[in-house]
């Protein structure tokens, strides 16, 4: 195990269970697991017998004790790839949607799950998603209109997953034991989302550029934005004097759409 990868193995078996349980593993699904580490989730995944299951472990010093977990699995469509789970290509080991399951290395969490959000514009994609972030990033992701937490990712996964949080998870329950506990969330993916997924560029920009400095009143930032005409067409003066994190999702999808025409 290598400190850089910011790994920390969860050593309860009753936490592990919850998540299992939440997943819903099926004879039929396709399972993804980023960071299997210690492989205390991915024996319980293989216990289930699900269709295909992927694992991707930066690592490779845990080869020898996760091959004993794939030892004499021929007949199941099982796979254990050593590789940077930010470079892997979902799209080209899966034929159907599948879940992701994970207790992902805090060092990547987010930009794993924007990378996630942003494939939803391809074949297959990830639909449903039991997930273990920090605490203090699991707040962000789960935050509201009108809160200090609430930002870019609260919008970018609120507006295509339907989101959950399903267990708090104390530091203790891990080893080497991390400085912040942990929660585990669910996603489960939006049939029919508010804005659609080809218009995730213009939503992730509008969201950077109203997020930056996010105290300010937008009035200035719109008018750089957006012509007058455009302004005055959509009504876009009655949110001036509001700031960033008081735009609810709805609003956001809207700009995004006006972005895409400006």
């Amino acid at each position: 195990m290598k400190k850089k990868y910011g790994q920390n193995f969860l050593i309860n078996k009753s936490i592990v269970n919850e998540i299992i349980e939440a997943a819903d593993i099926k004879t039929n699904d396709e399972i993804l697991e980023i960071g299997p580490g210690n492989g205390v989730l991915t024996r319980e995944i293989i216990n289930k017998k699900p269709k295909k299951f992927i694992t991707i472990e930066i690592d490779k010093s845990l080869k020898e004790k996760l091959d004993s977990l794939f030892y004499k699995k021929n007949n199941y469509e099982y796979e254990m790839i050593f590789k940077d789970a930010l470079q892997f290509d979902e799209t080209s080991k899966f034929n159907n949607d599948f879940k992701i399951i994970s207790n992902l290395p805090y060092n990547v969490s987010l930009p794993l799950l924007i990378k996630w959000i942003n494939q939803l514009n391809k074949y297959p994609v990830a639909k449903k998603m039991i997930l273990m972030f920090q605490k203090e990033v699991a707040e962000r992701i789960l935050a509201k209109i009108n809160s200090k937490k609430y930002g870019r990712i609260s919008i970018l996964s609120s507006i295509f997953y339907d989101i959950k949080k399903i267990i708090d998870v104390d530091k203790k329950n891990f080893f080497p034991i991390p400085k912040v506990n942990s929660v585990v969330l669910v996603f489960d993916l939006i049939k029919k989302p508010i804005l659609e997924i080809s218009n995730i560029e213009n939503l992730q920009k509008i969201t950077l550029e109203l997020f930056n400095n996010r105290r300010k009143k937008l009035k200035k930032k719109l008018q750089t934005i957006f012509s007058n005409e455009m302004i005055n067409k959509n009504f876009l003066e009655e949110i001036f004097d509001l700031r960033a994190e008081n735009i609810t999702p709805q609003m956001y999808c809207k700009l995004a759409l006006l972005l895409k025409k400006n």
